[in-house]
């Protein structure tokens, strides 16, 4: 007799194992330590375990791990094998301050650790990865269409290298570099990842901490690409337009050339449908609009007066002429001369006198002239047509060779070139794919990189139909094509699509792993259901592979022939046996009982069936659902523990269905049956004929006897069990996890007085913030050389500090009181404002710099008022704080608000001979290039030096000798604080001022400056003849307290009359 189970065992128990292909795959499993196998179970023997939901769930590093096998869209937590040096990297960065008139020199050493390492991920080919994730954060997503989480992953994706698994992959140049280049295997069979310098601080410099969490896609069987959405997009003329997509909503820009006029409109259209509603006419009279690659949001104009103009989607000119007269008066590109690039903000062209190319230039919109200009005899690549697309970086191509680079906005090769065999243009890049169209522009042409071979191999296409004449990469491997009169959108199915493979392909692939069992010798035919993900993570025989699958979709395994057949259960029944040939017996033999059955105890059933699974909807964490009989006696509980992407619904369904087949099939059942059903199988459903009704049976043994009786045993089967109606409760969640979009870094140089003690050397304070969510930080990078070198003065780390907008403004009040009265309406760019009591600000909380350079207001604010979003009502105010009281009436809407938290600011330590030098400036987000943001101008005036104004002039004119007598009380720019009996602190090496002396209140002419050592001076009546020919009843004066380093402080502007 012969089971089902026993039927695949005894066909190839005799398996030694599983192995991974190549002819150097066991030198090369021994060294990276991880293995592959499992053993084919016999009928009778130990038990071995199958794969587990827990298997893979932590990242390890260990000698011997199992390779995983992965099908479908699913997660795994792979094994690290090779750390660089053997050690995290190490960086000093030794920073030095003062010195130089700023006092004594201290140097701070910062420790920051990064790693290189791979990670062996699952057997290969894959088609690629989905979803990173390091630690807790979501790195790269393929998936989106988003753009800006597009252009994350793409930044992202240059601090990585994916290799897919095949048998032709290359090893990784900066393991060749560290092991040698004979010594560096390239796993081939295996993917995995390496990533480059990854910085380790957000987990806890730890690769413990950077668990890199991976969701693979396998391909399914080899099928034609699919156009997902074909839609026509009506309501516009003309053959032009340029797209981009963001949040579902199709934004563009169309211009169209009717009765001898261009004119521009505008497009929103959305990808479900396609269907575009055509806004107002933006622009009219344009001599000949073009369309920016790269950039829907900007129309280029090309006179016929020989200059590029530059319009925005509302029909205004932005920007500033470019000539276009000289070195060239048009432009050249054999399919594409004009792109922006995005990472730059700078418009790229290939231009033209005559036939052919003669330069290659690039400029800001503002910058009225070409910023790089390249004639075409010196360009190291002589570049054919150049492409922007949306996440900010430029391709060019040399057609004329099939060579397609990846430049930079100066047409630096950046990467590159790739070899191509198609004959159109570019139309993106999307990870390892690359698209380009046919000449004919009716296909779209899919490229994949394997990461080491420049020529791109795996040629896959996509048949438009009807021939297009523009495109426009929209990211997320989509495409609007555009006719004269229509425009598709068209998208390809690839790695950013979440793929599921047939249960059938699954089951076989297992069973070839032996490779014993030719494809030939299973029929897995009926095994039609679609599987989301499923992994094998653990060393087991066959059985064990496929057991988690049988639990999730039922079916039998049965001998029939030469062949293992996979039955499906809950098909129809196959025959109908009569009443009468349920007793098949010997001649001779009395007649006996029709059908036997035996019924296990109700007390080992379960009561409770309960899924643990990978739940599709909440990436892939673990997730529980059950099934539970309440009419029962029966406490057991069942836990099936399935590695397999479900949905909450769908794992509760499985639950339902087996805890109520477990009930069904508590009887088994036999029955003999005459030779003329010697035609039935193990698996079949047959249907008896009985006084009490029919009776549907699954037969699970089958014995034939030697005089021609077929004995059978069987289980009761009923079709509907295996149509759950189960509704799972969803798992809790924090939501779907996405990139943050990182954004530009939004800067402030605080030329202000000394706030903080910090400030007591020369140096400014520097405020820095993200202007997304994503902002992991900024560096501000200084240039003493007009740009031609950078060096990065100080480190940021988000959040950053708290700055701001002012959308209303307020006006000059008495300083030395509470302003109950002003209110001053801010919106925060990033942070957040708090209350605080009147003694904590007038000890120094809530305290803002307020306005502008060179006329900032120093303010507290008791009250800050949270209104909506990010804005802010900031109330009972300190005003004109370190002396900025001449401040106080200047300010306008628009100016910057920014919270002095000293431990929010950095202090940019300067020397004393940099006081009043210009010099460039910039932030730059981490991870991006400094040409990410454009040079501030800043000068340091040293306001933090510069004495404050004395105040409380007073004086008297002596009757008899009409010398003046002045007195005046100095303030000090440093502490200050109410103390009894203690002087307030000097501040400066002496006590110094200069008083110099109008002609009258206009402080137009100085009649005469006096030097004084203190906080008194006398104007004889001799001085005030030869200055004035006659003595003075009123003095116009500006009374000026030294500094040794920045000279002159502010002054007391006032007049005295006696």
């Amino acid at each position: 007799m012969s089971t089902g189970g026993q039927a695949l065992g005894g066909l190839v128990g005799g398996i030694a194992g599983f192995f991974l292909g190549g002819p150097t795959g066991a030198l090369y499993g021994a060294q990276i330590g991880l293995g592959i196998g499992g053993y084919i179970d016999p009928p009778k023997g130990p038990t071995v375990e199958g794969p587990r939901l827990s298997d893979l769930t932590v990242q390890t590093s260990t000698y011997g791990a199992v390779i995983p096998r992965v099908y479908g869209t699913v997660t795994v937590i792979g094994n690290v094998f090779w750390l660089e040096n053997n050690a995290l990297k190490e960086v000093v960065t030794k920073k030095k301050s003062g010195g130089k008139g700023g006092g004594s020199k201290t140097t701070t050493r910062t420790y920051t650790y990064s790693a290189t390492f791979a990670v062996g991920l699952c057997k290969g080919p894959i088609i690629g990865v989905r979803r990173i994730w390091v630690g807790p954060d979501l790195i790269y997503d393929a998936g989106s269409s988003d753009p800006d989480i597009i252009a994350a992953s793409n930044a992202a994706a240059s601090g990585f290298h994916l290799y897919t698994g095949t048998d032709i992959q290359a090893a990784d140049a900066r393991m060749q570099a560290t092991l040698g280049v004979a010594n560096t295997p390239a796993w081939r069979g295996l993917a995995y990842l390496v990533f480059y310098d990854l910085a380790l601080a957000r987990y806890a410099n730890s690769l413990m901490g950077a668990q890199v969490k991976v969701e693979i896609i396998i391909p399914p069987i080899p099928s034609d690409p699919r156009i997902l959405s074909t839609a026509a997009c009506s309501g516009y003329n003309g053959s032009e337009s340029e797209y981009s997509y963001a949040n579902g909503v199709i934004n563009g820009i169309a211009h169209a050339y009717v009765s001898s006029q261009y004119y521009v409109r505008r497009l929103v259209g959305s990808p479900a449908t396609g269907d575009s509603i055509v806004g107002s006419e933006l622009m009219a009279g344009a001599v000949f609009p073009i369309l920016i690659r790269g950039n829907a949001a900007l129309l280029l104009d090309l006179h016929y007066a020989n200059y590029l103009a530059f319009f925005d989607l509302d029909g205004l000119e932005v920007g500033t002429h470019i000539p276009m007269n000289s070195p060239f008066q048009s432009f050249a590109g054999g399919y594409s001369a004009v792109a922006w690039n995005g990472a730059a903000s700078k418009l790229m062209v290939i231009g033209t006198i005559g036939a052919g190319a003669s330069h290659y230039a690039s400029s800001s919109i503002s910058s009225g002239t070409w910023q790089t200009l390249i004639t075409y005899a010196a360009a190291p690549v002589k570049f054919e047509s150049v492409y922007g697309m949306p996440d900010g970086s430029t391709y060019a191509t040399v057609n004329s060779l099939s060579q397609l680079y990846l430049i930079d906005w100066q047409f630096n090769v950046l990467e590159g070139p790739w070899l191509y065999t198609a004959s159109g243009p570019f139309l993106g890049r999307y990870g390892p794919y690359f698209y380009f169209a046919n000449s004919a522009h009716t296909i779209i042409i899919e490229f994949v990189f394997d990461g080491a071979s420049y020529t791109l191999g795996d040629v896959h296409t996509l048949s438009v139909g009807a021939a297009w004449g523009y495109e426009v990469y929209i990211g997320n491997r989509s495409w609007w094509l555009r006719g004269s009169t229509f425009a598709h959108l068209i998208t390809f199915a690839g790695a950013g699509v979440a793929q599921s493979q047939l249960l059938s392909d699954i089951v076989s692939a297992e069973c070839l792993q032996s490779g014993l069992l030719a494809a030939g010798d299973i029929d897995v035919t009926a095994l039609t259901q679609s599987v989301r993900g499923y992994r094998v993570g653990s060393i087991g025989s066959i059985r064990s592979a496929l057991e988690p699958l049988r639990a999730s979709w039922p079916f039998d395994v049965a001998q029939r022939g030469y062949k293992v057949v996979f039955v499906a259960r809950g098909g129809s029944s196959v025959a109908t046996i009569a009443a009468a040939d349920l007793d098949a017996r010997q001649d001779g033999t009395a007649p006996g009982v029709q059908i036997t059955t035996g019924r296990e105890m109700d007390s080992q059933l379960p009561r409770r069936v309960a899924i643990q699974h990978l739940d599709y909807d909440r990436e892939y964490d673990a997730g529980t659902q059950y099934a539970e009989r309440l009419n029962t006696a029966a406490i057991n509980l069942v836990a099936h523990d399935l590695p397999i992407v479900l949905t909450a619904t769908e794992a509760a369904g499985k639950a339902e269905v087996l805890l109520y087949l477990a009930w069904l099939e508590r009887y088994d059942v036999a029955i003999n049956l005459p030779p003329t059903y010697n035609q039935l199988e193990p698996g079949d459903v047959v249907t008896l004929v009985t006084p009490d009704g029919n009776v549907s049976l699954r037969l699970t043994a089958i014995t034939y006897t030697a005089d021609g009786r077929v004995e059978c045993t069987a289980k009761y089967a009923n079709p509907a069990i295996y149509t759950p109606t189960a509704v799972g409760a969803a798992g809790q969640s924090t939501g779907t996890a996405t990139i943050p979009r990182v954004g530009p870094s939004l800067y402030t140089l605080l030329d202000i007085p000394l706030v903080h003690d910090a400030q007591a050397s020369p140096g400014f304070p520097v405020a820095m913030c993200g202007t997304l969510a994503g902002w992991n930080g900024g560096v501000l990078m200084q240039s003493t050389d007009a740009g031609a070198t950078w060096s990065a003065i100080e480190d940021f780390g988000p959040p950053g500090a708290a700055i701001g907008q002012a959308s209303t403004s307020i006006g000059a009040v008495e300083s030395r009181l509470i302003d109950k009265a002003s209110r001053l309406t801010v919106v925060l760019t990033s942070g957040d404002l708090y209350d605080t009591t009147e003694l904590a600000m007038l000890g120094g909380a809530n305290h803002f710099a307020y306005g502008v350079d060179g006329r900032w207001e120093i303010i507290a604010a008791q009250k800050c008022t949270l209104q909506s979003g990010t804005t802010y009502i900031l109330s009972d105010l300190l005003r004109g704080r370190y002396g900025t009281e001449q401040y106080m009436g200047t300010h306008a809407t628009g100016d910057s608000v920014v919270l002095l938290d000293v431990d929010d600011l950095a202090i940019v330590a300067m020397s004393s001979n940099t006081i009043g030098l210009a010099r460039d400036y910039r932030g730059i987000t981490l991870d991006q290039d400094i040409s990410s943001d454009s040079s501030r101008i800043f000068t340091y005036a040293a306001i933090n030096l510069k004495p404050l104004a004395p105040i409380a002039l007073t004086g008297n004119r002596d009757p008899a000798s009409n010398d003046w007598a002045l007195a005046w009380v100095r303030r000090t720019r440093s502490g200050g604080e109410w103390r009894d009996y203690v002087e307030a602190d000097l501040a400066e090496s002496a006590e110094q001022y200069q008083i110099d002396i109008f002609a009258d209140g206009s402080y137009a002419t100085v009649k005469r400056t006096l030097w004084i050592g203190g906080p008194s001076a006398s104007y004889l009546s001799a001085d005030q003849v030869t200055d004035f020919g006659s003595n003075q009843a009123t003095l116009y004066l500006k009374i000026f307290q030294m500094s040794a380093t920045v000279g002159r402080g502010y002054p007391l502007t006032t007049s005295i009359t006696r």
